[in-house]
C-alpha cells in the first residue's frame, strides 16, 4: 500500500488505539482549519478522507446513527459528493430512518441490528481497498436511480488482479453476500475444464445459468484461461472464437442481471479487449494483506490453538509482504513444531522462528510487477 495513502498513515491509530482515541484523534483533524494552509486542496482533501474515515470506522463498529450524522454534515458541506449522498441515503433506509417535523426515529431494518451494506464481517484490515468496491461497486448498484439521474454509470464488472494467496476470492464472496447477489464460481480446476477451452455454446451456457439465477454476481477465476491474449503466437482459431463469445456475453451481462468479476495472477495474459473500459469497469490490485489484517489472520488461525501471545502489534510488524496463505501455512508449522516439542502452548519464540526460517516470497519489487 502506498504510504501516501491516509489509510495507510491511520492503520496504526487502529491497532494501536482504542475506538475512543481513535474518533477524538479524527475529529481534531477534522475541525482543524489547517491555519495558512486552509486553502491547500491537499489539505482539503486530507480533511475530506478524515471524514470519510471516521465515518467508515463508526458503520464499522455498528454506530450507525453516528455515521449517519456525520453523513449529513458531510453533504451539506458538500452537496455535489455523489458518492456521499447515496451512503446517507442507503443508511437512513437501512435504518429506517423517518423524520416527522422536528421528531426523528431511527429503527433498523437488519435482523441483526446491522446495516448490511457495510458490514464487511470477517474482511479485516484493507480498507483502501474496500473503500474503493464500496464508492465504485456497492453503491452505485445498491443506488441505480440516483447514479443514473445524475448521468454516472453504473458499474457493469470487476478485475481483481495479483499475486496467489492474497484474499481474492474471500473478498468477491463477501461482495456478493454485500450485494444479496447469488454467487456463482467458476474457475479451471473446479469445473473440470467444463468452460475452458470448450465450445462458444458452453460460455453461453454459463451466462444463461447466471441469468436464470440473476441477480447473479459470477465470479470468473484464474480468468486467463478463459480468455487468453490474441496476441500470442499460440493461441489457434478456437481460443479466438472462445475470446469472441466471451466478450459477446460479456457486453449483455450487464443488462441480464449479471455482475461479472474477475480474478488473475497475471494480467498480462489476459486478451487486451477484455480489459478494456466498459468491460470491468474497476481494476483493483489484490495485494498481501496490510497489518490490520495480518494481525487479524494470527488471531483468527490461532483461536482454536493454546498459546501465550499477546503482542499480536509486532507479529503483525514483523510479517510484510505476507500473503494469507503463507501466514496459514507459518501458524501450522510452528503447531507442528511446539508438538513435536512436547509443549502444551504457542508462545511468541515459537512463531517468531518459522517465521524467520520462512521469509515471504514477494518482496516490493516483486508486487511491482504484478501491477498496472
Amino acid at each position: 500500500m502506498n504510504a501516501n495513502n491516509p489509510f495507510f498513515a491511520w492503520q496504526n491509530l487502529v491497532v494501536k488505539h482504542t475506538p475512543s482515541v481513535i474518533l477524538q484523534k479524527l475529529e481534531n483533524l477534522i475541525q482543524d482549519d489547517g491555519g495558512i494552509f486552509k486553502e491547500d486542496p491537499a489539505y482539503i482533501e486530507f480533511r475530506s478522507l478524515s471524514l470519510q474515515f471516521r465515518i467508515s470506522l463508526l458503520m464499522e463498529w455498528g454506530r450507525y446513527a453516528e455515521a449517519l450524522a456525520w453523513l449529513c454534515l458531510q453533504t451539506e458541506l458538500n452537496p455535489v459528493n455523489l458518492e456521499a449522498q447515496a451512503l446517507k441515503e442507503q443508511l437512513k433506509k437501512e435504518l429506517s430512518f423517518t423524520k416527522v417535523g422536528n421528531i426523528v426515529t431511527i429503527g433498523t431494518n437488519s435482523s441483526k441490528g446491522k446495516a448490511s451494506l457495510f458490514n464487511w464481517g470477517p474482511v479485516a484490515g484493507m480498507r483502501t481497498i474496500k473503500a474503493k468496491i464500496e464508492r465504485d461497486i456497492l453503491l452505485p448498484l445498491k443506488n441505480r436511480e440516483m447514479y443514473e439521474k445524475n448521468n454516472v454509470s453504473i458499474p457493469k464488472g470487476m478485475l481483481m488482479y495479483g499475486p496467489p494467496g492474497c484474499g481474492k476470492t474471500f473478498i468477491v464472496k463477501r461482495v456478493a453476500a454485500l450485494l444479496n447477489f447469488n454467487f456463482i464460481e467458476v474457475s479451471p480446476s473446479s469445473v473440470a475444464s467444463t468452460y475452458v477451452h470448450g465450445t462458444q455454446e458452453k460460455i453461453k451456457t454459463l451466462f444463461d445459468e447466471a441469468k436464470e439465477k440473476r441477480p447473479s454476481l459470477l465470479f470468473i477465476d484464474e480468468l486467463e484461461a478463459f480468455v487468453p491474449n490474441r496476441n500470442r503466437g499460440d493461441i489457434n482459431f478456437h481460443y479466438q472464437a472462445e475470446v469472441n463469445e466471451f466478450l459477446i456475453q460479456l457486453n449483455n451481462a450487464h443488462q441480464n442481471g449479471i455482475f461479472v468479476v474477475g480474478a488473475t495472477n497475471y494480467l498480462s495474459l489476459i486478451d487486451d479487449a477484455v480489459k478494456r473500459p466498459g468491460r470491468f469497469d474497476l481494476k483493483l490490485f489484490i495485494g498481501p494483506p496490510d497489518i490490520e489484517a495480518r494481525i487479524d489472520a494470527f488471531k483468527s488461525l490461532l483461536k482454536k490453538r493454546a498459546h501465550h501471545i499477546t503482542n499480536w502489534i509486532y507479529i503483525g510488524e514483523e510479517t510484510d509482504n505476507y500473503t494469507f496463505a503463507e501466514i496459514n501455512f507459518i501458524v501450522e508449522q510452528t503447531s507442528r513444531d511446539v508438538s513435536q516439542k512436547g509443549k502444551d502452548y504457542i508462545d511468541l519464540n515459537d512463531l517468531m522462528k518459522v517465521i524467520v526460517s520462512n521469509p515471504p516470497e514477494f518482496d516490493d519489487l516483486k508486487l511491482q510487477s504484478y501491477q498496472l
